[in-house]
Parts: C-alpha cells; sequence; structure tokens
C-alpha cells in the first residue's frame, strides 16, 4: 500500500536466508507497507523461497552447529560490510536477527547515519547464552555490548522474557511480542469449515512433526512408539533437518518403519495440505531441554491450531502451558515410546472427534496473523524512527493514515477485547448518572464491564448507581473501604480483571467525549502500547473555577506538562491515565495504595522501568472540572506536593525543572518572614508573586481572557500548596487523615 511518496525502508539483517521464519517476517513486513532489503547468511539454497521482488545481499557462508566457523563468517562479514551494502538505499529501521547480526547491526548504523534505528529480534535462545561457564558470560557480554545500540526487542514467547530477557540478557528493552502465528494476507475463504478427519476403519492414526527438525531424541522416541505401534500409527516428517544434530538423518529415517520424511514445504502455501494430511501435530521439542525448548511457543503449535492438527505438548514448558490452558491438546507430564503407546492404544474416534472439537472452537485470530497486524507492525517500527525537520509531518501523516486504514480492518475484532471499566467516586451523586449513562452509549459491539467503585458516599451515589443497574447491562457497584482511587482500581482489577485484556480509567468528576472509549482501545491496538495516557482540557463555572481553569490551562500552572498542555501523538514518560493492558498493569503490582495522590505517576515509573511503553494519544482528551474554592484548591494540591515527595523518595529519583522551580516557593514564603529583620528577606517572594501576577495581566490584555488576573491568584495558591507539601511529607511531617 502506498502512502503519497512515503516508504518505510527496513534493512533485514539475517542469520539465515533460508529460514522459513525469515520469510514470513519479511512478507509480514511487505503487507505493512514496507519496503525490505534482506543481507544476511547462506547455509543452503532456497534463499527466501525464491521470493523474486526482495532484494537479497549476501553476507557470507554459515554451517549449522559450527560456532565458530560462524563466528570466522561475522567478522569477515564486519570487515567488508561497507563494500557489501554500498548500493542499498538506507534504511530508516534495521532489524537483526539474532547476535550475530546484532554484531553487524552497528557497523550498518555507522555507514548510514547514527540516528538509524537497531530492532533486536530474537525467536530462540541459543545454548551459548545461558551457559553458566566462561561461554556463557562473553556470550551474554557480547550481547549486551552489541545490544547498546537496539531501541526494541522482537521475541516470540512471554517465557523468554520471564526467564532470560528480563533477569539475565543485561538488556533493558521494550519487547514487543509477535508469536509464531501464521501469515494469512489473504481474506478468511468462504467455504466449509474444517472438519475432523479421524482415520478409515484399519487405516493409522498419522501424527505430523513439521518445521526444524533438530530434536534428536525426539526423533528416536517417535520412530520406537512407530514400531511398537505395528502400523497403527504412522509418523509423518516434513521440513528442515538439521543434519549436524543427528548420525545419518536420511538413513534412519529410511529405516524406520511407519515413519515418513517428504522434505521441505512452503510456508504458508503448503500449511493447509500437509496438516490436513494428519490428525495430531507433535508440539514437544527436547532440544536444549529445560532451557529454550521449555519456553518457546513453536510454528507448529499455530500451524496446527489453524488447521486442526490436536497438538500433542509436554506439560511444564510454555507449549504446555499453552496447550493446557485452552484444553485443546493431549498434555503429557511424561513422554515415552511406552506412554505414547498407552495413549494411542485407547484412541478412539469419539475421543479424536472431542479433542479436534474443542481445537476447532477457539477463534481464528489466536493462530493468525492478518493485514492488520502486518501494519500494526510497521507502524510500531515507525514510531521508533527519530523524526526531524520536514520529514516530521510526513511521518506523521503516514502514521495517521495508517491507524486509519488499520482502524478500519480492526473494527470486527474490537467485539473481541474484553473491557474493565472502573469509575471510583465519593460523593458524586450530581454527575454519576449522565456519565454512566454516556460511557454505556460507547459500548458499541464491544465487551465492557463497567465496575463504580464507591468510597462511602453520603449523598446518594450508590443509590443512584444501584438503580441504573437494571437498565444498563454490565454494571456493577462494589464498596471500597479504603476510600482512595488508587484502592478502588486495585480492588477492581482483582474482582473481575482475570478475563479482561484492558483496564479504563474513568473519574466521575470529568467528562469524555462521546468515542473516548473506543478511541482509547483503537489507540492501544494500533501503537502496542501498554498504557494509554490523555490531555485534559480544564474547564470551570463559577469565577474560581474558570480562573482555576484559565491557570491550570497556562505554562503558570502547568509548568508545560505535556498532558494538561494539550500534546499527543507521542511516547512519553507519564500522562493521564486512561487505559492499561491489565497483563502489564498487573506485573508492576498495580497503584501503591500508600499513595492517596501522584499515585499515577509513582505507576508510570515502575511501568517504564519494567520497558511497558506509555503513548499520548491526541485522538481524544478528558474534561477536567477544577476545585471551586480556594481551601478545596489548597488541599488538593497540598496533596499532589506530599505524592510527589514520595514519589522521588520512593524511586530516588531527582524533580525536573518544571517541578523543582515550584519548590522552592514555600521556602521563598516562609523566608520572607526575615524581612522584619532583613528587608531583602522578601525579595525572593515579591518577584514570585510579581511574576505571577504579571502573567496575569498578560493572560488578560494578551489573550484577552478576563479571567487573567484571579488565573494568577489561583496559580500562586498551587504553587504554595504544592511546595508546602512537598517539604512537609519530606520532613516528615503528615496529617492524621488524608486529604
Amino acid at each position: 500500500m502506498e502512502l503519497d511518496d512515503l516508504t518505510l525502508n527496513v534493512l533485514y539483517l539475517a542469520h539465515d536466508m533460508a529460514d522459513a521464519a525469515i520469510r514470513r517476517r519479511v512478507l509480514t513486513l511487505k503487507a505493512g507497507g514496507a519496503s525490505v532489503t534482506v543481507a544476511g547468511f547462506e547455509r543452503g539454497a532456497n534463499v527466501l523461497a525464491d521470493e523474486r521482488d526482495v532484494t537479497t545481499v549476501s553476507l557470507g557462508q554459515t554451517a549449522d552447529g559450527r560456532f565458530a566457523q560462524r563466528i570466522g563468517a561475522v567478522l569477515a562479514a564486519r570487515m567488508r560490510l561497507k563494500r557489501t551494502l554500498a548500493d542499498i538505499a538506507a534504511p530508516d529501521v534495521i532489524i537483526a536477527r539474532n547476535l550475530e547480526t546484532l554484531a553487524l547491526a552497528g557497523r550498518a548504523v555507522s555507514m548510514f547515519s547514527r540516528r538509524i534505528p537497531v530492532v533486536y529480534e530474537c525467536l530462540d535462545i541459543h545454548r551459548l547464552l545461558l551457559d553458566e561457564g566462561m561461554k556463557g558470560r562473553l556470550m551474554r557480554q557480547a550481547q549486551r555490548f552489541f545490544g547498546r545500540r537496539a531501541s526494541l526487542l522482537i521475541t516470540s514467547s512471554p517465557a523468554f522474557v520471564d526467564n532470560f530477557f528480563k533477569p539475565r540478557s543485561g538488556l533493558d528493552l521494550p519487547v514487543l511480542l509477535l508469536e509464531n502465528k501464521v501469515l494469512a494476507l489473504e481474506p478468511e475463504p468462504v467455504s466449509e469449515p474444517i472438519l475432523p478427519r479421524p482415520p478409515e476403519p484399519g487405516k493409522p492414526w498419522r501424527i505430523g512433526w513439521f518445521g526444524a527438525i533438530r530434536c534428536r531424541k525426539s526423533l528416536d522416541m517417535l520412530i520406537d512408539f512407530a514400531a511398537r505401534m505395528d502400523g497403527k500409527v504412522e509418523i509423518v516428517l516434513r521440513g528442515r533437518p538439521a543434519y549436524s544434530e543427528f548420525d545419518d538423518f536420511d538413513a534412519t529415517v529410511a529405516a524406520a518403519p511407519h515413519v515418513e520424511f517428504h522434505g521441505a514445504y512452503r510456508n504458508p502455501e503448503d500449511l493447509a495440505a500437509i496438516y490436513g494430511d494428519v490428525q495430531f501435530a507433535w508440539a514437544i521439542d527436547f532440544f536444549e531441554e529445560g532451557l529454550n525448548s521449555s519456553w518457546l511457543l513453536p510454528n507448529r503449535l499455530y500451524e496446527g491450531g489453524l488447521y486442526g492438527a490436536v497438538p500433542i505438548a509436554l506439560a511444564g514448558t510454555e507449549t504446555g502451558r499453552f496447550v493446557g490452558k485452552r484444553g485443546i491438546g493431549l498434555v503429557r507430564n511424561h513422554v515415552t515410546p511406552q506412554t505414547l503407546e498407552a495413549l494411542f492404544g485407547e484412541m478412539t474416534e469419539a475421543r479424536y472427534v472431542n479433542l479436534f472439537s474443542r481445537l476447532a472452537a477457539v477463534e481464528r485470530c489466536q493462530w493468525v496473523t492478518g493485514p492488520a497486524e502486518c501494519r500494526a507492525l510497521v507502524s510500531r517500527l515507525v514510531a521508533q524512527r527519530p523524526v526531524a525537520g520536514r520529514n516530521v509531518g510526513r511521518f506523521n501523516r503516514a502514521i495517521v493514515r495508517w491507524s486509519m486504514v488499520l482502524r478500519s480492518h480492526s473494527n470486527a475484532q474490537m467485539s473481541e477485547i474484553r473491557t474493565l471499566l472502573v469509575i471510583p467516586c465519593l460523593n458524586e451523586a450530581a454527575t454519576i448518572a449522565p456519565l454512566l449513562h454516556k460511557l454505556n452509549g460507547q459500548r458499541g459491539d464491544t465487551d465492557m464491564l463497567i465496575v463504580v467503585a464507591d468510597g462511602g458516599s453520603q449523598d446518594g451515589t450508590p443509590d443512584i448507581v444501584q438503580d441504573l443497574i437494571p437498565e444498563i447491562r454490565d454494571l456493577v457497584l462494589i464498596g471500597n473501604r479504603k476510600r482512595i482511587q488508587s484502592a478502588a482500581i486495585n480492588l477492581a482489577v482483582d474482582r473481575f480483571g482475570e478475563d479482561r485484556d484492558f483496564l479504563i480509567r474513568i473519574d466521575a468528576h470529568g467528562d469524555y467525549p462521546d468515542d473516548y472509549c473506543r478511541t482509547l482501545l483503537q489507540e492501544a491496538v494500533e501503537m502496542d502500547a501498554d498504557s494509554v495516557v490523555v490531555g485534559m482540557e480544564t474547564i470551570g463555572f463559577g469565577t474560581f473555577q474558570k480562573a482555576t481553569a484559565v491557570a491550570q490551562n497556562s505554562k503558570l500552572g502547568n509548568g508545560g506538562s505535556k498532558h494538561r498542555a494539550g500534546g499527543g501523538g507521542e511516547w512519553v514518560d507519564h500522562g493521564h491515565h486512561a487505559l492499561m493492558r491489565i497483563s502489564a498493569f498487573r506485573a508492576v503490582g498495580g497503584y501503591d495504595e500508600s499513595f492517596s495522590h501522584n499515585e499515577d505517576a509513582e505507576l508510570d515509573f515502575r511501568l517504564r522501568a519494567d520497558a511497558f511503553r506509555i503513548w499520548m494519544t491526541g485522538k481524544t482528551y478528558m474534561t477536567y472540572y477544577p476545585r471551586s474554592t480556594a481551601s478545596a484548591l489548597f488541599r488538593q494540591y497540598l496533596a499532589y506536593g506530599r505524592g510527589r515527595a514520595k514519589n522521588l523518595v520512593k524511586h530516588r529519583t531527582i524533580p525536573k525543572l518544571r517541578q523543582a522551580i515550584p519548590l522552592a516557593v514555600a521556602p521563598v514564603v516562609v523566608a520572607a518572614l526575615l524581612a522584619l529583620l532583613y528587608w531583602w528577606a522578601a525579595v525572593p517572594m515579591v518577584v514570585w508573586a510579581a511574576a505571577c501576577i504579571g502573567y496575569g495581566f498578560w493572560l488578560a490584555v494578551g489573550q484577552k481572557n478576563p479571567y487573567g488576573p484571579l488565573a494568577s491568584l489561583s496559580a500562586m495558591i498551587m504553587h504554595f500548596a504544592w511546595s508546602a507539601g512537598f517539604w512537609l511529607e519530606l520532613i516528615g511531617i503528615r496529617p492524621r487523615r488524608i486529604a
């Protein structure tokens, strides 16, 4: 798809250009709108399955199992890289597949531009990276050294992240999880559904082992098992054997009864035929047992799932957990030729049909990567690119247009998203009913559970919500005994978040556009964001409230804060909380309930520390109504200051400049008391007050805003209260109750 004259140019550095996963990734990038050049090593023929419209550049020859030879090939490729890549266009992004090409990525960046981002793609954890000896330490140090330029990690299984990348790799990168799903670029065909295919009477059950065939233990086990079954089971092998892992693969298979090997196949073109030829898919791998093989989610799991081959998996592995959680296959605690013989000796057509039916009930999106996901990947890569100068508008427009296209393709998937919408409230009788009606009108075809967490309202708010439950579907009222918002959100997620994908947080004293929730969900899906934050438009009604709104919308009151200043369309450190992936929220432990205020900034710190990404959308916003009296405003900002101090102490951070300047206000005001002895002690306070008042009059005159002078008073209250709260918390003077 062409978007004006803009194309994202990707240089893909491949460890093995004959690897089917490389071809799939290249096709994914192309389908997403990228132009791809592949520079990689060759380990055999069939480079990219002979894709004719992809430019390929050979970096040299490597071989399976010959690690020293591969190191030499990488060093040689690095020395001649400038000459090798001389004729290709400068890329916008470099993707390096595996450590050996990551070692070349930095060299490639220096050739073209030091601003080109590097994405590290690692879909297997090599056993040397997991070695506990000197070799392993050197490998991990090399990965850490060459990965210092990377800005994103792509991997295929959450277990890789949990067991290696987070605890052991030394890399601190945002993670993009791209499962090994089947690439399906054509619309789903309108045809008869896949049906169970039990063998005809007298015919054997057929088990397929397809893809990368590298597990000697699996081969020996399946050969023994097939011999024991004496024609009641046949084993079908297809794919690329790792010949270095076997003594004589071809001779061994040829001599084995009831075992067939049919060679390589095209992925995804041949998948329907080869999986349609078997009833079961072997999804067990003992290669690097207990390590990589225990953590991966293999291609054959998704391929077999899509085409109705019931998976056979090993308990205690990530594949076993995947299959067991969904109840879609055979998960065995121990697998031997004897246990397989017992299992298939009792296999009946009825049991097989039951297993098949459970597998067939899984939605297709679990198994496939479609055009929408391809565009989402390319959009994520565009977001990695540093954009400056005259290209800003063009790239931003391209992202927006990709998003529009993606939205049209993802509408059908919106109904599959399960959302938990939480409204913490306390004495919100005036606003809760219209707010709930508005949110109910936004649900459309999405699965949305609305939870009102009441903190002990005395104005009838719970009664209003209770009366609306028969009228508004999936509306729940719960009590929040701790009263604060952070506790309300945590409670709702604990009770109702188990089977939900996203959390949307709603402030009961705010207002929202009619498409607020849907826009948040679309942004989360399109940008692959873990959190989506919004800007705030502050509006007042009474005189003081209007003046406070003017102050909070100005740099005098917000210090240039992006979510107050109306920013949008960028990755940020913090913003007004709107949406979060529940998995990310739970991964960092939810809100810290010791924070009555500033809990959002504290949570954002932990999200960023764990490599989760926060996207500030410019496509929607919330309307906020400020406090209507000076005393209420003072108490609010006093609590904000305390929260900021607690945040800095907890995480040992340094205030930003826009925070450090207001921090001086309370000490300056206190120091002004010394003016009774030394007149000059009042000068700093006078300068601050004059600056605030002057800014207010500038708003009145320059911006023609009649509330400007009074806004300066609101700003001074906010400055002083925030500063006072900060210092009171820091020196340990705490309130007896929560403000």
